[in-house]
C-alpha cells in the first residue's frame, strides 16, 4: 500500500491491537490520546481515522474513550473536516448515535470483521485519491493562510485548534451549521491578513512599539480584502474584520460595541485567544487551561468578553482536551517577563 494509504488508528491498546489485526494491507501509526492524535494528524496525512467510540469499562458515568474528542477536533478543523472517520462502537444506540452525532462518516461493530473494514477503507482511498485532484480558488486562499502560520513557528497548528474550539463552542452555543461552518473556516483565515505584515513585527519577542502596533493592527482589515472577491467566503468577512474587537468598544479595526460585535465573531476571538495563551510563543508563557479560562473572565469583567461565551469556551476546552492543565509541563518563553504580551 503506498504512503497515503496510511490511517491513523486511536484508542487504548487492546482496541488497536484488534483493529490491526482487521487491517490487512493498510498500515496505521498508532495514537493513544487526542493530544497524539493532533499531532500526527499535523505530521502526515492519513487517508482516515479510525477511533474507539465504545463505552469505557467500568465507568459509572457511561463515559467513552478518546473517540468523541478526537473525532470532534477534525471535524471542527477546516484543514481536517473532509477527512473521514470511521468509529467503532459497541453495539449500543448511545454509542452509535454519540459517534453520528461527533461527525463520525462510517459506524462499524466491534470487532471488526476484516473484509467490510478493508473494503470500506478501498472505498475511502478511492474517494481520497479523486478529491485530491480538485482545486479551486478557495484552495488558493488556504495555501496562503498555511504560509502565514508557517511564517511563526511557535504556531504550528493554530489554524486546526481555533476552528475546532470555535465550532465546538459555536455548537454549545446553539448556532446553525452554516454558522458553524464560517466558524470552521474562519479557523483557518481569520489571521490570513498577517501575510501582509514584517515578519520582524509577527515574531518579535517583546512588546511592540506605538508604530509597529498600527501595522500589526492592519491585518484584519488585509485579510477581509483578500477574502472579500470570493463568494464562497461572504460569510467570513465578519469574522476576518473583527476578531479583534471588544465589547466596551476600544477593540479594532472598528470599535464596535455591545450587540454591534456579532456573536460568531466573538466565539472565534476567543477561540483564537485561548489558544494563543495556552500555546509556547516567544512573547509570553503559556497559561493551564485553568488560568487561560480565568484570564479570559478577568477580561469579560473589564467589559470587553462576553462572561456566558468564556463559560462555554471552558466547557469546549474540556471536551477536546485543549491546553495544558498542570504548570509544570510549561516552558519559560525566551523574552524577558517585562517584554511579554498577551496575543
Amino acid at each position: 500500500m503506498a504512503l497515503d494509504g496510511r490511517v491513523l488508528l486511536a484508542g487504548e491498546e487492546p482496541f488497536r491491537s484488534e483493529v490491526l489485526h482487521a487491517l490487512g494491507e493498510f498500515a496505521a501509526v498508532q495514537v493513544r490520546t487526542v493530544d497524539e492524535a493532533a499531532a500526527s494528524l499535523l505530521s502526515f496525512r492519513p487517508m482516515a481515522v479510525l477511533v474507539d467510540f465504545r463505552p469505557l469499562l467500568g465507568s459509572e458515568q457511561g463515559s467513552t474513550a478518546t473517540g468523541p474528542a478526537i473525532c470532534r477536533r477534525i471535524k471542527g478543523a477546516a484543514a481536517t473536516r473532509l477527512l473521514p472517520v470511521i468509529a467503532f462502537a459497541g453495539g449500543t444506540t448511545e454509542s452509535l448515535v454519540a459517534a453520528l452525532d461527533a461527525g463520525a462518516d462510517h459506524v462499524l461493530p466491534f470487532p471488526p470483521e476484516p473484509r467490510e473494514l478493508q473494503a470500506r477503507l478501498r472505498q475511502v482511498h478511492r474517494t481520497r485519491r479523486d478529491t485530491d485532484k480538485l482545486e479551486d480558488a478557495t484552495q488558493v486562499i488556504y495555501a496562503l493562510a498555511n504560509a502565514v502560520e508557517a511564517k511563526d513557528a511557535y504556531t504550528e497548528g493554530h489554524t486546526e485548534r481555533v476552528g475546532a474550539l470555535a465550532v465546538e463552542v459555536g455548537r454549545l452555543a446553539g448556532l446553525d451549521e452554516d454558522t458553524l461552518e464560517a466558524l470552521r473556516q474562519g479557523g483557518v483565515l481569520h489571521d490570513i491578513g498577517k501575510i501582509g505584515i514584517p515578519n520582524e513585527i509577527i515574531n518579535k519577542p517583546g512588546l511592540l512599539t506605538p508604530k509597529e502596533r498600527i501595522v500589526m493592527n492592519k491585518h484584519p482589515i488585509i485579510g477581509e480584502r483578500i477574502c472579500e472577491p470570493l463568494k464562497s467566503l461572504r460569510n467570513l468577512l465578519p469574522i476576518i474584520r473583527w476578531h479583534h474587537e471588544k465589547l466596551d468598544g476600544s477593540g479594532y479595526p472598528d470599535g464596535l460595541k455591545g450587540s454591534k460585535f456579532p456573536v460568531p465573531a466573538q466565539i472565534l476571538q476567543l477561540s483564537d485567544i485561548y489558544d494563543a495563551i495556552t500555546t509556547d510563543r516567544p512573547y509570553h508563557m503559556a497559561r493551564t487551561r485553568t488560568s487561560a479560562i480565568g484570564f479570559l473572565h478577568g477580561e469579560a469583567q473589564k467589559g470587553w468578553r462576553d462572561a456566558q461565551l468564556v463559560n462555554l469556551l471552558a466547557k469546549g476546552a474540556e471536551v477536546l482536551g485543549l491546553g495544558r492543565t498542570r504548570e509544570e509541563d510549561i516552558p519559560p518563553p525566551p523574552a524577558p517577563v517585562g517584554q511579554r504580551r498577551t496575543e
